[in-house]
């Protein structure tokens, strides 16, 4: 017994010392979309019937927004008493939350359907960071009107579901010290302008991105025919040092 426990250890660090910031091990599934000292975000995708080798979890909490309507797919944890966790089945437009842990897994999608979606990562402060569990829906609203619900807070992030009806106008208004984040859940082309400031055009595809700076005052008018759905952050915590981003991570070897 004693024999087999020091050659799972043995193999967990093994792999543990191979498995690498998923970005570089596995650039055809994991590309990085937009990053700075607030949040990180990555596009991911799980092709059909794939495997892809052991990496890095993320080194802090994250949402998962999920881009398309996918099926179950399976983690298999290294070195971890919980081995194997079928993630269910996706629904474009939802999210998950979740806390920050440090492990290495491996990853199946046995389906035929792939799976899409971003990976937001909050280099932020953590406050209350044990309450960063769920998931969120998309939520009926009026046709031709706007809507606006925060669908999460707490100390950390306030996260709020937008949508922009056709010919309408959103104002998106960031606090001091409160920078945000918008995600495009559907095709969006926007005209903005800000109150003391020139107008300009705003495309944004499905799961594409754009930062919206502290203490920041602007209007999105819908220059398209369809509704805009989008997701929101604001980030309410200052950022982790780089020092302290790197503690976080599972091992010296693993970049994320």
């Amino acid at each position: 017994m004693k024999i087999l426990t020091l050659i799972t250890l043995l193999c967990f660090v093994m792999v543990t010392a191979f498995a690498q910031d998923p970005l570089k091990a596995l650039p055809e599934n994991y590309k990085l979309q937009f990053e700075n000292d607030y949040v990180k975000v990555t596009r991911v995708h799980y092709p059909a019937n794939a495997k892809l080798a052991a990496h890095a979890h993320t080194a802090t909490a994250s949402a998962y927004v999920y881009l398309n309507d996918s099926d179950p797919v399976i983690f298999k944890h290294i070195g971890a008493q919980y081995g194997a966790i079928k993630r269910p089945a996706t629904k474009a437009g939802s999210f998950r939350l979740y806390k920050a842990v440090q492990e290495i897994h491996e990853v199946e999608n046995p389906s035929n359907t792939p799976s899409d979606f971003l990976r937001v990562e909050f280099k932020t402060e953590p406050v209350n960071d044990k309450s960063l569990y769920g998931r969120y829906f998309r939520e009926a609203y009026p046709e031709g009107e706007n809507f606006q619900k925060v669908q999460f807070e707490n100390e950390q992030v306030r996260i709020t579901r937008l949508v922009c009806a056709a010919g309408k106008t959103l104002d998106v208004n960031t606090r001091a010290n409160e920078p945000g984040l918008l995600i495009a859940l559907t095709p969006a082309m926007f005209k903005a302008s800000k109150v003391k400031g020139k107008s300009s055009s705003l495309k944004l595809e499905m799961g594409q991105s754009t930062w919206v700076a502290a203490n920041q005052a602007q209007q999105l008018m819908n220059a398209g025919q369809s509704p805009i759905e989008l997701l929101r952050f604001d980030f309410k915590t200052a950022p982790l040092s780089k020092a302290e981003l790197e503690k976080k991570k599972p091992h010296d070897h693993s970049k994320n």
